[in-house]
């Protein structure tokens, strides 16, 4: 095995792309939501709460975005009964609540995004449009 591989990793212009396309889908359905992106250690390099948004709102995004950054999948895919011990192993970053988003390159994921403080429908629809301003294939 080599000592090092190339990687891929998300920057603040892709972040801010991303940022710009969510606001743009939450304006047009007229919601007010939050907006997180995190790189692949869950790290936040971009959070945004719009105007009007629910306060509560800006620390369930960031943990959505994190879980599937983490996760490597879609937040919502963990059955009910693994919810409590994915909060323990997490430190409470864990939230399986839909509208979070892998961000992945070439098979690799580099981070997450995510929408929170609609309906949930919303937060999905909101979040996936962040994502597709990459223009990444679909999985």
């Amino acid at each position: 095995m080599p000592d090092f591989v190339a990687t891929h990793r998300l920057t603040h212009e892709a972040s801010l792309k991303m940022l710009a396309a969510g606001i743009a889908k939450a304006e047009a359905i007229g919601v007010k939501i939050s907006l997180a992106v995190v790189d692949a250690s869950g790290q936040v390099i971009a959070f945004l709460m719009m105007d009007g948004a629910r306060f509560f709102s800006g620390r369930t995004t960031i943990k959505k975005a994190i879980t599937s950054a983490s996760q490597r999948l879609p937040t919502g895919y963990a059955p009910e009964s693994q919810v409590l011990s994915m909060q323990i192993r997490m430190d409470g970053d864990f939230t399986n609540v839909p509208g979070g988003f892998p961000v992945a390159v070439a098979g690799q994921v580099i981070g997450g995004v995510a929408a929170g403080g609609a309906k949930i429908e919303e937060d999905v629809i909101v979040a996936r449009a962040a994502l597709e301003a990459l223009g990444l294939p679909e999985k």
